[in-house]
Order: structure tokens, then sequence, then C-alpha cells
């Protein structure tokens, strides 16, 4: 792949997510899950993996319907091989609970996987992140 390709594909990543921020930040649950492959995988901290679109499609309506959330990525390595490619970096926002009570500020880290769609767009194949706070009950 030439290098000018690359960063085509390279900001075409980044694009992916500063889209999905919008559709994050305003609790669009269809929105986000059209970043997703079909057979996408979501890897949070301290619950199972959420697998597949309609997984995908309640663990979004769910965390929707019990939190406002205002997140910004900073990528710190994007690597693409062909139809695949990685990315780290770090995120930090907040949600603020729909109920009441104080909003929950986050800092972290994150490794997701993307896949080159047949039109030649960039889906989340795999996500995965850690909070840089410390757990519950352990401070």
């Amino acid at each position: 792949m030439s290098t000018e390709e690359n960063k085509a594909d390279v900001e075409a990543i980044k694009n992916l997510r500063q889209q999905y921020l919008v559709a994050q930040g305003a609790g669009d649950a269809e929105g986000c899950l059209s970043f997703w492959c079909e057979d996408g995988v979501l890897m949070n901290p301290n619950e199972p993996a959420v697998v597949g679109k309609d997984a995908l499609r309640s663990w979004y309506q769910k965390a929707f319907a019990t939190f406002s959330i205002d997140f910004t990525v900073t990528y710190d390595q994007i690597e693409v091989a062909g139809d695949w490619s990685f990315a780290h970096g770090k995120y930090g926002g907040t949600m603020v609970p729909k109920a009441g009570g104080e909003p929950i500020q986050d800092n972290g880290k994150f490794l997701e996987i993307h896949r080159r769609q047949p039109d030649g767009t960039w889906k989340f194949a795999r996500h995965m992140w850690s909070s840089d706070n410390p757990a519950a009950g352990t401070h």
C-alpha cells in the first residue's frame, strides 16, 4: 500500500471515530451501530463481551437510557494492514446520570480493530477499553 493510500485510510479511521463520538454524544444507538461490523465485539471492563449488532443495540439503548455521554478520543497509533487496522489511544469525558446524581469523570485507554468494508469504508470490528480511575473499593 502506498503512503498516500495509508494516509487516506488513517484519516478515514479518525473520521469514523469522530462521527461515532457525535452519535454517542447525541445518545443515538442506531447511529452508533452504523459504525460497527455485523459481528462486532465490544469488550468493556467488568462485564461480559457484547457480541453482534443485536447485543450491541441493547447495550447502547441501556447506556443511553442511563447516561448522557460526552467523550473525546486521542489516537496514539493507527496501523493499516490490508483490510484490517488496529489503533490504540486515550479517551476522556463525562457520563451524567439521567436519574440525577454526580457526573462520572472517566479517563483511560482503548484498543480497537477495524475492518474495511466492501464499499471501502471502515467499521469497528473489536473494541476494548479500560479506565485509569481506581476500581471501586481499592483506594
